[in-house]
């Protein structure tokens, strides 16, 4: 059970339909309470509750991961021996309880071998419960024989059936009150009485009781928490009552008996989302957003509802019938709201992809002007075609990643960033067999050493189950969907290969995310470099060192001279020198070492000099290298302090870059790849001259103008508006790379969480604290601050719940002692 509660909060509240054993963390929610009650019953004819798990409540908690795929049976030893009785009564025992579990197919079975020499009450029972579920005909109302509580419940049975064929339920109404009228003793006569009043609630046709009559009933039940049948009774009352006040005109009633029927069931996500709505009818934004946001931790069938209410609050306009847009929509209200809703939708509600479709088609005229567009434009070509919702839209953007195949059915509005490219571009390099002596073949944009654990975990949010997104190399390489087979054949006999090939290989697999295979197949710093192939093939095996050890202030620099000191005359290792010096020095500069770069800057100035006067390298490539090179160089001023020198530098890459546009496909994909590290280095370079209103502006127009879906432009325009002072500003930013959701996801949702935390939204800080959990379950910072929140009383009024959940999670032990 251990490894259930960590996955979802629902988990909390619904334990008992999950394992009767359990002891629950927190209370659970009065339906899964009702599998506790009837687990402790002896007599199976007598007066049982009302509520019991909609009928698709299981196959929602398997889908959300909170069930075993085999969903075995739980039990206590003394349960588990009652179950296997072959008395009539014993079998409707079992069955009743097989209900309350939501496990209605076993219900059914245990009623079928109940015979009908059965006393009359196990049998009315049984044909009243297996009408129920929609296995035979409603039978008529039993004689005396079958007892009061069959009889009344069949009677009320027939008014519900009556209502829901749209007809008159004024006889069945009349039976049951007769019935009613019968039972001795306040409680039973009370709790009767309630359930009547419920049926009558229900029944539009007929006379809608007052609100007084409500009250007094309720109040009879009584407030004794440990009576569950009065406090069950009650609770279906006042969610009758309030359905009902919603529907008519009595908004206040509404919110009245909302709250009451919260008392009763505070943990129940479906008394949450009525009183979500009835506080937004009454006009109580906050309270119907708490409402809601607790429905959609603690709550599965509910989920989509409650996610639909807050994407209507979070959205200046309702959804119209219209499914087109209206000429516009204005930004969202509340961002945070917005993007917390989509997030989740499109994420851990488990429904099916049609249904969390239809929830934003619907939505489209208020969306469509908000950050979360493009998830509205996916999800309106995902109901026209099911075939394209197939895979989640923040993998479907990094596609070349799991299969080496562009996506082909991406809005224009939605094409990913330009580090797409990179293994696109390192695949077409392997079949071309390109060589890299004159010119780019390669984007300069590397993939980070953490980008296959964010795209498994993202892949693992959205519950997409392809080994194509796995971290482990050799699950993707087997992947049907992952690698494609020409290269798998090659890796499987890269001994064989040229040296060259080997290396465009492990460019291809960097390019890709496997760094660490990547080197695997090349040689290393021990392998004298006797040609241009092999020296390619060591830069290839640095190039994948380095990135395995960003972070870290790895000792790189032998390997570089060892690389550099074999490098002859052949014009073919001009381009190599320079790359040399310039990864050489980044090198440097994260082990902030001046003395080196200054040397590989002097060394590389010649390097480059050369190899651009080469009648080989195109006007374009010289371009493309001198701007790489000058940007690598910047760090020597950066480091010295040397402004002037810093500011030439910055003119040199930036002002390249920015002329440079590219000639046909390549080149463009070539000259926008150097156009991003250009200015994402040049909004540094400005934030350390102090010049952050120029830094700022040059990332805005990076993120809302150029590549407005790059997660790491909206991450560092978040960065800069904090630090201009514009908290709400970098809010709006982070939350727009949490949307992306890929990569840097648990980075983009812990950062706007802290962001929530200091604008005092302690609530909306614990969400986006849980979301990046999602993506990063072994965080000990999010957990940290998730439990420092509830240890400061900051938490939502579910603060219970969410203690509990975050107590079970796989980094719990890890987390250092609360101080305060």
């Amino acid at each position: 059970m251990a490894d259930l509660t960590w996955r979802d909060p629902a988990a909390l509240p619904l334990r008992p339909l999950i394992d009767l054993t359990a002891d629950p963390t927190v209370a659970p929610s009065l339906v899964a309470e009702t599998a506790l009650f009837c687990a402790d019953q002896e007599d199976p004819c007598g007066w049982l509750p009302v509520h019991t798990p909609p009928a698709d409540l299981r196959r929602t908690m398997c889908r959300a991961g909170l069930l075993d795929a085999t969903d075995p049976l739980v039990v206590p030893p003394g349960v588990a021996q009652r179950l296997t009785t072959e008395d009539p009564a014993g079998l409707l025992w079992a069955a009743r309880l097989m209900r309350a579990l939501g496990r209605r197919q076993d219900a059914a079975t245990l009623l079928r071998r109940i015979g009908s020499d059965a006393p009359p009450p196990v049998y009315a029972w049984r044909d009243l419960l297996l009408a129920g579920d929609g296995r035979q005909p409603l039978p008529p109302v039993p004689p005396e024989a079958a007892g009061l509580p069959v009889r009344l419940t069949t009677a009320l049975a027939h008014a519900r059936s009556a209502v829901t064929d749209g007809q008159p339920a004024t006889e069945a109404l009349t039976t049951a009150e007769s019935l009613a009228a019968a039972p001795t003793g306040d409680r039973i006569g009370v709790i009767v009485r309630a359930r009547v009043l419920v049926a009558r609630l229900r029944s539009p046709a007929e006379p809608v009781p007052d609100a007084d009559t409500v009250r007094a009933v309720v109040h009879d039940l009584g407030t004794d928490r440990t009576d569950f049948l009065a406090r069950d009774a009650a609770l279906a009352l006042l969610r009758a009552a309030t359905r009902a006040a919603l529907n008519g005109t009595g908004i206040g009633s509404a919110y009245e008996f909302a709250s009451a029927a919260l008392d009763l069931d505070p943990t129940g996500a479906a008394t949450r989302l009525l009183a979500a709505d009835a506080a937004r009818a009454a006009g109580d934004r906050e309270a119907a957003l708490t409402h809601y946001r607790v429905a959609v931790r603690t709550g599965l069938a509910e989920r989509t509802a409650a996610l639909a209410g807050l994407l209507d609050l979070a959205t200046p306009t309702a959804p119209g019938a219209d499914n087109e847009p209206t000429g516009g929509s204005a930004p969202a209200a509340d961002t945070g709201e917005l993007v917390g809703a989509l997030a989740d939708l499109l994420a851990t509600d488990r429904r099916p992809e049609r249904d969390r479709s239809a929830v934003l088609v619907a939505r489209r005229p208020a969306l469509d002007g908000t950050a979360c567009a493009d998830a509205v434009r996916w999800a309106v070509a995902a109901q026209a075609d099911p075939a394209v919702g197939a895979r989640p839209l923040p993998l479907e953007r990094y596609r070349p990643f799991l299969d080496l195949h562009p996506s082909a059915i991406l809005d224009p509005a939605d094409t990913p960033p330009v580090a797409i490219h990179t293994p696109l571009m390192s695949y077409a390099a392997v079949l071309e067999r390109r060589e890299p002596w004159f010119r780019e073949i390669h984007p300069q944009r590397a993939t980070a050493a953490m980008f296959r654990d964010e795209l498994q975990a993202t892949a693992a949010v959205y519950g997409y189950a392809s080994d194509a997104a796995s971290a482990d190399y050799a699950t993707w390489l087997a992947a049907p969907d992952g690698c494609p087979p020409g290269v798998r054949d090659r890796l499987a006999n890269v001994s064989d290969l040229p040296l060259l090939d080997r290396a465009l290989l492990g460019r291809l697999l960097s390019a890709l995310g496997f760094h660490t295979e990547a080197k695997r197949i090349l040689p290393g710093p021990d392998v004298p470099v006797r040609d241009p192939e092999s020296a390619y093939a060591l830069a290839s095996w640095i190039f994948a060192e380095q990135m395995l050890t960003t972070g870290h202030a790895a000792e790189l620099e032998p390997h570089f001279r060892t690389l550099y000191d074999q490098l002859g005359d052949d014009v073919r290792y001009a381009r190599t020198r320079v790359v040399t010096t310039i990864n050489a020095t980044v090198n440097a500069a994260r082990r902030r070492e001046p003395d080196t770069i200054a040397r590989w800057r002097k060394l590389g100035e010649e390097d480059l000099a050369r190899y651009t006067a080469l009648p080989e390298v195109s006007q374009f490539d010289a371009a493309i290298m001198t701007s790489r090179w000058f940007r690598a160089m910047g760090f020597l001023p950066f480091l010295t302090g040397d402004r002037d020198l810093l500011r030439a530098d910055m003119d040199r890459w930036l002002g390249i870059a920015r002329e440079l546009t590219g000639h046909d496909e390549h080149t463009r994909v070539i000259a926008a790849d150097n156009y991003f590290p250009a200015v994402e280095t040049a909004v540094r370079t400005h934030t350390h001259l102090g010049e952050r209103d120029t830094a700022l502006t040059l990332v805005e127009d990076l993120a809302q103008r150029i590549d407005p879906i790059d997660p790491k432009t909206w991450l560092t325009a978040g960065e800069l508006r904090y630090q201009a002072g514009d908290h709400d500003g970098a809010l709006e930013a982070y939350l727009r790379a949490a949307h992306l959701q890929f990569p840097y996801g648990r980075i983009s949702w812990f950062n706007a969480g802290q962001v929530h935390e200091q604008l005092g939204r302690a609530d909306l800080a614990a969400e986006c604290y849980r979301r990046s959990l999602a993506h990063w379950p072994t965080g000990v910072t999010p957990l940290r601050r998730l439990r420092d929140l509830h240890l400061r009383g900051l938490l939502p009024d579910d603060g219970g719940v969410l203690a509990a959940w975050i107590a079970g999670q796989p980094a719990w032990p890890r987390l250092p002692t609360f101080p305060g």
